[in-house]
Formats: structure tokens, sequence, C-alpha cells
């Protein structure tokens, strides 16, 4: 069986976020799915399965499958582009994401650098928390209530919901003291958490147990673009966020908003991609 490792987010090799495209088998369960994304030891992992327009697609954390990611799809854009696009021309992707058509799309950039973007749709808020139930999410990360003042925590949705939690600086001072956030998360309709710093648009982002850390997280990126819009703090657009700097993986993202005066009526998620290795797993 083969599969393709890159990283996506990145402008060279071993920046970023690593990513592992199992594309050459026949059938796998989902226990073995999850077996061979806990083998690998990234973030995500992307199965790919179908052919030229019937393209279809299953991601595995090392705890799960989701419904939705972002870097797991540039990262196929590239795969899907070295098989099937040439290096003067840009070309769209169709694949289907458990029951969701995505749109993605690829191409080579004069000095040799890849260029992947993604289409997540119009965005969704689900919930503005008010400042006493964002304190429990604060004390949880060892910061103060008051670190993202005067902004609101909220909840925000491009296909996976993220609570974004605001803070001005302080990122450096995160410390998971709660041995799980899922439940909290859930009850505002949250699957994970953003940490945001406003002034810099910097995020991070773990595993609900604080145990690892995500390096470049695609579906987060596109509701904290979404926030600072709603904020009145963006200041360019597209603009990019930034993250893995603690993981020592600096990776940028670039988000562009379509919207009128008031609504976003779709998020565009870019970012490089480098090939790193091809790999070949024994039967």
């Amino acid at each position: 069986m083969k599969c393709r490792l890159v990283d996506v987010f990145a402008s060279q090799k071993f920046r970023g976020n690593g990513l592992t495209i199992f594309y050459d088998f026949e059938s796998l369960n989902d226990e073995k799915m999850l077996v061979l994304t806990q083998e690998m030891r990234q973030f995500e992992s992307i199965f790919l399965s179908g052919g030229p327009g019937n393209w279809s697609a299953r991601i595995f954390t090392m705890e799960e499958e989701l419904e939705f990611a972002g870097h797991p799809l540039l990262g196929l854009a590239y795969h899907l582009h070295q098989l099937h696009g040439s290096a003067t021309e840009s070309r769209e992707w169709q694949v289907a994401l458990n029951g969701r058509e995505v749109a993605l799309s690829s191409r080579w950039e004069e000095g040799g650098a890849f260029r992947a973007s993604m289409s997540q749709g119009k965005p969704e808020h689900l919930k503005t928390l008010s400042h006493d139930e964002a304190a429990g999410f604060y004390k949880a990360l060892s910061l103060s209530p008051e670190a993202g003042m005067p902004y609101p925590a909220e909840v925000i949705t491009t296909g996976l919901p993220y609570l974004i939690l605001p803070v001005s600086g302080h990122l450096d001072a995160i410390k998971f003291n709660v041995p799980d956030l899922s439940s909290l998360l859930a009850s505002y309709g949250a699957k994970f958490i953003y940490v945001l710093d406003t002034g810099t648009a910097e995020g991070r982002t773990w595993d609900n147990a604080g145990k690892v850390e995500d390096i470049a997280t695609g579906s987060a990126a596109g509701p904290a673009a979404v926030y600072l819009f709603r904020q009145g703090l963006m200041q360019e657009n597209p603009i990019t966020i930034f993250q893995g700097r603690f993981c020592g993986r600096p990776s940028e993202i670039e988000v562009l908003l379509e919207f009128d005066e008031k609504n976003i009526s779709n998020v565009q998620v870019a970012g490089n991609v480098v090939d790193v290795a091809e790999i070949s797993f024994r039967s």
C-alpha cells in the first residue's frame, strides 16, 4: 500500500502541518484507518477513494473520524494535481466528504511554490458566550478571564465548530489544568477550542485533553478570520492566520472572505503545500 507525505501551510519541508495521504488501497475498515493514522502520529490523515469526477475522502485523527478538516483537503489537492494536473494550469476538484461536496483548487506559482485553496462556504455563528460562560474556558487554560477583554468568546463553524477564545497576548502562558474540555465545549455546540490573539492573528489549538497541539488548522482558520471580521478587527483581506510557532513548525494560513457590508457569503482558505516523501507499507 502506497501513500504520500506532504507538509501543508509551509513553503519548505519540515514546516507547516504534516499529512499522510493514503490512496493506494482497495478497502480499509474504520479500525484500520484509525490504526494507520495512529502509526503516522500526525494530527490527521486522509484516505482517498474513487476516480476523476468521483473523488471521495475520509479524514481521521488519532482518536476518531472527523466530519471536516482543512489541511488534509489542501494536501489532497496537491496529490490530485500531481496525478491529473500540469505545471502550467490551475485545476478545480470536487471531493465528497461525509455527504458534503468540497471545492478545491490548485496551481503551481512562479518560483516553484504550489498553492492549494478550498471553499469552506458560508460560515455559521452558533453562539456568543457571556463573560461568565467564557470564564470557565480561560480558567481551564490557566488564563485570567480578563485576558480577552473587551472581546467575547464565540462559537463559529465553516464545517467544524470551534470556540474562538480571544486573548491579547498570553499565548505562551496557556497550560491545561482540566483533564478534558470535550463536555464543556459540547455544552456550547463546539468541537474544539481555538485561542486567538486578536492583535497578531496568531492562534493555538489542541486535542481536548491538551496533550497534542495542532500545528496549522485550516478548519479553524476560517472561523478565526470570521471572528476578526465580526469584531471589526480585520485589517486586510485576505488575512493571514499564524500558527505552529509553539510546535517549532511556523505556519501561515491565508483566509479570503467574500462579503457585503454585514454578511459573509463564502470563506476561502489557502496555503502552500510541499512534497516530502512517497511511502510504501508492507502487506
